[in-house]
């Protein structure tokens, strides 16, 4: 079988062009959220959101916050505690104040991950909004039926099956929140390679499916889903190196009695239109979790 690679790379040309006319900035005083996005924990209890004046003029400044439900309801998943008014004041000497956010605390019982967000509604006249005016939570059910699985993993080397090639393996399995049997879940970034050629799950590629088996024991991934670039597929084998037969349905992940993850088998990526594999590798990798 031949290894093909296929190597991206950009190449982007910044010019710069200058004029004999002088440009002159007009600092308009803003509202702005400091963070926008919160993935916290059940547990987690209260949650801080930075809220900031930019070019502050010295006069006072009221801003004034909404939370929009999405998953997690209002008064029953979270709460915003402060600013109980729902606005914040601003003195000409404050520029920075948290809008405080309490996380219900469900654990001991599945609901589900949960998630909502916090909005700056408006502002004192005069003071514009900015860009970053919505906070996106998403809070994590602890009580997952597959939590031994979900959260993010580590484990190394990862051998590549034709030249020996070694990698670092780094993964996250989430739930899978359109299932409502919740027995399945979302791999990310099994394949180190793509991954590292910007073909990630953070620009929407490597993420595939998995389903577990009755007793909960192993994660099983179906052959022939896309791995996002072109017409590559993962591909698996029901044994520890590709001389072992395909199949449909393999285990990619048994739970260890330790809490580790072992992936027993073969697995890699598959081009039909350039016949042969972009990536391949052995079984027997251990993954701990972070």
């Amino acid at each position: 079988m031949k290894k093909l690679y296929y190597i991206a790379a950009a190449i982007v040309l910044l010019t710069s062009a200058s004029c004999n006319r002088a440009i002159e900035l007009q600092p308009q005083t803003f509202a702005t959220l400091d963070a926008v996005t919160f993935s916290v924990d059940e547990t987690v209890g209260k949650v801080a959101v930075p809220v900031s004046i930019y070019n502050p003029t010295g006069a006072e400044v009221q801003v004034t916050v909404k939370a929009v439900d999405g998953k997690g309801v209002k008064g029953v998943d979270y709460e915003i505690v402060s600013p109980a008014s729902g606005i914040l004041t601003f003195s000409g000497e404050t520029t920075t104040q948290n809008i405080e956010v309490e996380i219900t605390d469900f654990s001991g019982e599945f609901t589900g991950g949960k998630d909502f967000t916090i909005e700056i509604a408006s502002a004192t006249a005069g003071v514009s909004v900015g860009s970053y005016d919505t906070a996106f939570f998403t809070i994590k059910d602890l009580d997952h039926p597959l939590a031994a699985f979900i959260g993010d993993w580590t484990g190394g080397p990862l051998v590549d099956f034709f030249y020996g090639d070694q990698y670092a393996l780094n993964i996250s399995i989430v739930s899978n929140d359109n299932d409502p049997t919740f027995n399945s879940v979302l791999i990310q970034n099994i394949d180190p390679y793509f991954a590292g050629a910007g073909f990630s799950a953070a620009s929407g590629c490597n993420i595939f499916l998995a389903v577990a088996n009755e007793d909960r024991t192993q994660l099983l991934l179906e052959s022939g889903q896309p791995i996002g670039y072109d017409d590559c597929v993962i591909m698996g084998f029901d044994g520890p190196d590709l001389s072992s037969a395909n199949t449909t349905q393999y285990a990619l992940f048994n739970l260890n009695t330790d809490g580790t993850l072992t992936i027993p088998n073969a697995f890699g990526v598959y081009s039909s239109n350039a016949g042969g594999w972009y990536s391949a590798y052995l079984g027997g990798l251990t993954l701990s979790k972070n």
